[in-house]
Protein backbone atom coordinates (compact mmCIF):
# COMPACT_ATOMS: atom_id res chain seq x y z
CA UNK A 1 0.00 0.00 0.00
CA UNK A 2 1.30 3.84 -0.80
CA UNK A 3 -0.58 6.44 0.98
CA UNK A 4 1.23 9.85 1.97
CA UNK A 5 -1.28 10.75 4.29
CA UNK A 6 0.52 11.60 8.07
CA UNK A 7 -1.79 11.22 11.07
CA UNK A 8 -1.29 12.24 14.70
CA UNK A 9 -0.28 9.14 16.98
CA UNK A 10 -0.39 9.80 20.88
CA UNK A 11 2.55 8.42 23.19
CA UNK A 12 1.11 8.24 26.27
CA UNK A 13 3.40 6.68 29.23
CA UNK A 14 2.23 3.69 30.64
CA UNK A 15 2.16 2.82 34.59
CA UNK A 16 4.21 -0.18 34.30
CA UNK A 17 7.02 1.23 31.57
CA UNK A 18 7.01 1.52 28.28
CA UNK A 19 3.96 3.68 26.03
CA UNK A 20 0.81 3.55 24.87
CA UNK A 21 -0.03 4.40 21.00
CA UNK A 22 -3.25 5.61 19.88
CA UNK A 23 -4.52 7.25 16.59
CA UNK A 24 -7.11 9.59 17.53
CA UNK A 25 -8.46 9.41 14.00
CA UNK A 26 -8.20 5.19 13.69
CA UNK A 27 -10.69 3.91 16.06
CA UNK A 28 -8.94 0.35 17.36
CA UNK A 29 -5.32 1.32 15.77
CA UNK A 30 -3.07 0.62 18.85
CA UNK A 31 -0.01 -0.53 19.84
CA UNK A 32 3.05 -0.29 22.50
CA UNK A 33 6.61 -0.42 23.22
CA UNK A 34 9.31 -0.80 25.66
CA UNK A 35 11.02 2.20 24.75
CA UNK A 36 9.67 5.77 22.63
CA UNK A 37 11.71 4.75 19.87
CA UNK A 38 10.23 0.66 19.74
CA UNK A 39 6.90 2.66 20.04
CA UNK A 40 7.64 5.07 17.31
CA UNK A 41 8.45 1.78 14.66
CA UNK A 42 5.55 -0.49 16.02
CA UNK A 43 3.46 2.71 15.55
CA UNK A 44 4.34 3.27 11.98
CA UNK A 45 3.84 -0.44 10.98
CA UNK A 46 0.44 -0.77 13.33
CA UNK A 47 -0.48 2.15 10.90
CA UNK A 48 0.44 0.77 7.54
CA UNK A 49 -1.35 -2.71 8.64
CA UNK A 50 -4.79 -0.69 9.73
CA UNK A 51 -4.98 1.61 6.62
CA UNK A 52 -3.97 -1.29 4.29
CA UNK A 53 -7.08 -2.62 2.02
CA UNK A 54 -9.09 0.13 3.76
CA UNK A 55 -11.10 2.00 1.55
CA UNK A 56 -11.87 4.97 1.99
CA UNK A 57 -8.61 6.21 3.72
CA UNK A 58 -9.54 8.53 7.02
CA UNK A 59 -8.77 12.23 6.36
CA UNK A 60 -6.22 12.77 9.05
CA UNK A 61 -6.80 15.55 11.83
CA UNK A 62 -4.41 18.84 11.77
CA UNK A 63 -1.66 18.19 14.65
CA UNK A 64 -2.76 21.47 16.34
CA UNK A 65 -6.58 20.13 16.82
CA UNK A 66 -4.96 17.09 17.82
CA UNK A 67 -2.47 18.21 20.20
CA UNK A 68 -4.51 20.10 22.58
CA UNK A 69 -6.59 17.31 23.62
CA UNK A 70 -3.64 15.30 24.68
CA UNK A 71 -2.72 16.97 28.13
CA UNK A 72 0.96 15.67 28.75
CA UNK A 73 0.91 12.63 26.54
CA UNK A 74 3.30 12.92 23.13
CA UNK A 75 2.31 13.85 19.97
CA UNK A 76 3.97 12.46 16.81
CA UNK A 77 3.03 12.47 13.63
CA UNK A 78 3.44 9.47 11.40
CA UNK A 79 3.45 9.06 7.43
CA UNK A 80 1.39 6.18 6.46
CA UNK A 81 3.52 5.47 3.06
CA UNK A 82 6.14 3.09 3.19
CA UNK A 83 7.57 2.24 6.26
CA UNK A 84 11.11 2.39 4.74
CA UNK A 85 11.43 5.85 5.05
CA UNK A 86 11.74 5.62 9.17
CA UNK A 87 14.95 3.91 10.43
CA UNK A 88 14.21 5.03 13.77
CA UNK A 89 13.09 7.90 15.68
CA UNK A 90 15.98 9.33 17.93
CA UNK A 91 14.88 13.18 19.19
CA UNK A 92 18.78 13.57 20.24
CA UNK A 93 20.22 13.98 17.17
CA UNK A 94 17.92 16.39 15.86
CA UNK A 95 18.83 19.27 18.13
CA UNK A 96 22.79 19.20 16.32
CA UNK A 97 20.85 18.71 12.51
CA UNK A 98 19.17 22.26 13.29
CA UNK A 99 21.75 24.15 14.74
CA UNK A 100 23.88 23.23 11.77
CA UNK A 101 21.82 24.13 9.26
CA UNK A 102 21.01 27.55 10.85
CA UNK A 103 24.82 28.01 10.84
CA UNK A 104 25.04 26.57 7.51
CA UNK A 105 21.89 29.63 6.05
CA UNK A 106 23.30 32.00 8.56
CA UNK A 107 20.34 32.28 10.80
CA UNK A 108 19.45 32.72 14.13
CA UNK A 109 16.33 31.65 16.19
CA UNK A 110 15.32 34.67 16.20
CA UNK A 111 15.33 35.34 12.90
CA UNK A 112 14.15 32.52 11.65
CA UNK A 113 10.69 32.80 13.88
CA UNK A 114 10.61 36.89 12.40
CA UNK A 115 10.52 35.35 8.84
CA UNK A 116 7.93 32.94 9.32
CA UNK A 117 6.09 35.06 11.79
CA UNK A 118 5.84 32.59 14.72
CA UNK A 119 6.97 32.57 18.51
CA UNK A 120 10.99 32.50 19.23
CA UNK A 121 9.91 30.15 22.46
CA UNK A 122 8.13 27.85 19.67
CA UNK A 123 11.40 27.64 17.51
CA UNK A 124 13.23 27.26 20.39
CA UNK A 125 10.97 23.91 21.53
CA UNK A 126 11.56 22.82 17.71
CA UNK A 127 15.11 23.10 17.86
CA UNK A 128 15.68 21.31 21.52
CA UNK A 129 13.59 18.62 20.02
CA UNK A 130 11.18 19.14 22.12
CA UNK A 131 8.36 20.08 19.84
CA UNK A 132 7.56 18.57 16.06
CA UNK A 133 6.24 21.12 14.41
CA UNK A 134 3.18 20.66 12.01
CA UNK A 135 3.87 19.34 8.45
CA UNK A 136 2.96 22.56 7.29
CA UNK A 137 5.97 24.25 9.52
CA UNK A 138 7.70 21.70 8.81
CA UNK A 139 8.18 22.45 5.22
CA UNK A 140 8.27 26.30 5.70
CA UNK A 141 11.42 25.75 8.12
CA UNK A 142 13.06 23.32 5.85
CA UNK A 143 12.33 25.62 2.68
CA UNK A 144 13.76 28.76 4.66
CA UNK A 145 16.84 26.70 5.35
CA UNK A 146 17.18 24.30 3.09
CA UNK A 147 16.99 21.12 4.63
CA UNK A 148 14.94 18.05 4.20
CA UNK A 149 11.43 18.84 6.01
CA UNK A 150 10.84 14.93 7.04
CA UNK A 151 14.17 15.81 9.37
CA UNK A 152 11.78 16.73 11.98
CA UNK A 153 10.26 13.40 12.44
CA UNK A 154 12.57 10.70 11.49
CA UNK A 155 16.62 10.30 12.09
CA UNK A 156 19.11 11.73 10.62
Amino acid sequence: MENNKIYCAVFKKAEEGGYTVTFPDLPGCITEGDTLEESYKNAKEALGLYLDGLDPIPEPSKYQDISKTVGNNIVLLIDAGNSSDIVSFKKSNFPQYFETALKNKGFTKYQVAQILGVDKAYIGRIAKGDRSPSVEMAKRIATLLEIDWRAFYATI
